[in-house]
């Protein structure tokens, strides 16, 4: 593995109109886009195509007025929203993208605290706008009315044909540090936040993703785009580089649409990379491979223990789940699992992991193919810069956010001398690779002054062969705020304490943690175990709600 290497040669653009009036030469008709429908029916879109739908449909927006204004987007993933997208942002309005998988209320509430005036909606959606005047809804589906998607596509290409030059010259004028899109924070610790994020920002962040990765020439999204993670990171990614992406649409058809579509490269978070881990398991025991698929990862473990090279354990169980062409994982959103980036290696497939937040465009730092170290982070976005004060890291860069909407007390509070501060702990080595450690906010702090990093203890024990999720805390035992006690909460594996009753889960857990307890100091030592029933409540991108007990 190489410590050092020159950077990728990238496309890049200033603003997403730019990227629409340059695509079509450029890629022409190249496959851009394939999206798979609830049948597993196939549909794929050109670059010209998408470049054409989204002017045509740009042209209709512009006459509706939209430039300067907010166009909230509620709906699953789909070719319509992404061509909604890339229209809205292109003649100077901002879009919206809206979490889908909050409660009615609270998605009704993002869309008026960001002053949408317009709201495109998948079919699903479309009943909370019923009672909500003032916002016209345009339909992301085939319907038999005026603002349906494809009639807005022939109403925009009818006046395509004359007044091109017109809309060319209003995509011009969009400039890079203008607002082109206002995403929501996951919230895992507070209310989510209305991040304003410019043209700049998510097209430098978008471009400059390759510059340190090699993705390959397809490549497959089944997050959320109403995330930044897939939305940049995935979706403009890849299509700024001219690449084929894979969009999935529903996520109870992710694992099938990723088989049919058969992808070089991968966008994931943790917890699908243990659902893809518990299918091929799966598939080896039907094959009766399971065995020795098992002495294969030994094997690598062992060799990679010494920096040896293995080949790698092919088997038609991976091929079932992944394609016969998936070489490389792209891991974000929450710490990935080291075992589970072992075991993929040994299957000949690659997982970089990366770290982002919302504010910062979304990436900040991410591993290079051959440059990598499966405990870090990786290494800085170009012309980005990180320093760590007290433990915390702070950014700097081209793809820093301008600022929370009418939020001028949270912006003020999230900068430090012009640093954003991101609220996560962590070291960069002397090679230039970052590591996080934890949330600044999750810390533990004792009366003795004794600090506690949970996701560290959380790491430990979701090792123990019966814990499917875990969340350390410091819980109160006594009067003031220091006087905690050390506890964990647990969900257990389903699958694995089946025909156990709860108390032998727990006896056979405690034990566990009470072996692990004795290699730890005395304050990082759990002192209360509580079980839990239920999976914890999750974010748009799966990391764990916490929260206090």
């Amino acid at each position: 593995m190489r410590l050092d290497y020159p950077l990728n040669n990238v496309n890049t653009y200033e603003t997403v109109g730019e990227f629409l009036q340059k695509a079509e030469s450029r890629f022409g008709d190249r496959p851009a886009v394939t999206v798979y429908d609830w049948e597993g029916k196939e549909h794929c879109y050109t670059y010209r195509m998408l470049a054409r739908d989204a002017k045509a449909l740009a042209l209709v927006l512009l006459d509706m007025g939209i430039a300067g204004k907010h166009l909230a987007i509620a709906g699953e993933n789909g070719y319509e929203w992404l061509v909604m997208f890339l229209a809205c942002c292109s003649v100077g309005a901002v879009a919206l993208p809206v979490d889908v998988e909050q409660q009615d209320e609270k998605i009704l509430q993002c869309i008026r605290y960001g002053d949408s005036c317009m709201a495109a909606v998948s079919r699903e959606y479309e009943f909370l706008f019923q009672d909500f005047p003032g916002c016209p809804v345009l339909c992301l589906w085939d319907a038999h009315s005026d603002n349906s998607f494809p009639s807005l596509l022939l109403r925009g290409y009818e006046a395509l044909k004359s007044r091109e030059e017109e809309l060319n010259l209003a995509m011009d004028k969009v400039q890079a540090d203008e607002t082109a899109v206002i995403i929501y924070t996951s919230g895992t610790l507070s209310s989510p936040k209305p991040v304003m994020l410019s043209h700049g920002n998510i097209m430098f962040n978008a471009c400059h993703a390759q510059a340190l990765v090699e993705a390959g020439d397809k490549a497959y999204t089944c997050l959320p785009l109403y995330h930044a993670y897939s939305l940049v990171c995935g979706a403009l990614n890849v299509l700024t580089q001219g690449q084929h992406l894979g969009l999935n649409g529903s996520v109870k058809n992710w694992m099938r649409d990723l088989r049919l579509f058969c992808p070089e490269m991968i966008l994931l978070v943790p917890m699908m990379m243990e659902s893809l881990i518990r299918s091929i398991r799966l598939e080896q025991k039907r094959d009766g491979t399971r065995e020795e698929a098992k002495k294969a990862l030994k094997r690598y473990q062992s060799r990679k223990k010494y920096h040896l090279s293995c080949s790698p354990f092919v088997h038609d169980a991976l091929t079932r789940v992944l394609g016969d062409s998936v070489s490389l994982i792209i891991c974000g959103g929450a710490q990935q699992n080291e075992r589970l980036a072992q075991e993929f290696g040994c299957y000949g497939i690659c997982v970089l992991q990366g770290y982002g937040v919302t504010e910062c465009g979304p990436l900040i730092s991410v591993n290079r193919n051959r440059r990598h170290r499966e405990n870090s982070v990786g290494v800085l976005l170009p012309e980005t810069r990180v320093k760590i004060r007290d433990g915390e890291i702070l950014v700097k860069g081209p793809s820093v956010f301008k600022g929370y909407y009418k939020a001028d007390g949270e912006t003020k509070k999230a900068f430090s001398d012009g640093w954003f501060c991101t609220g996560d702990l962590g070291y960069m080595d002397r090679k230039g690779f970052l590591y996080i450690t934890g949330r600044k906010k999750n810390l533990v702090v004792f009366s003795n002054g004794k600090k506690v990093v949970p996701e560290e203890l959380e790491e430990l024990i979701l090792q123990i062969p019966l814990v499917r999720e875990v969340m350390v805390y410091g819980a109160s035992n006594g009067q003031t705020a220091d006087d905690v006690k050390l506890s964990a909460v647990i969900y257990a594996d389903p699958q694995k304490t089946r025909g156990m009753t709860s108390y032998e889960v727990l006896e056979r857990i405690q034990e566990e943690i009470y072996e692990l307890n004795k290699k730890l100091p005395f304050h990082k030592r759990i002192q209360l175990i509580r079980m839990t029933e239920a999976e914890f409540k999750k974010t748009s991108i799966y990391k764990i709600k916490r929260g206090r007990f």
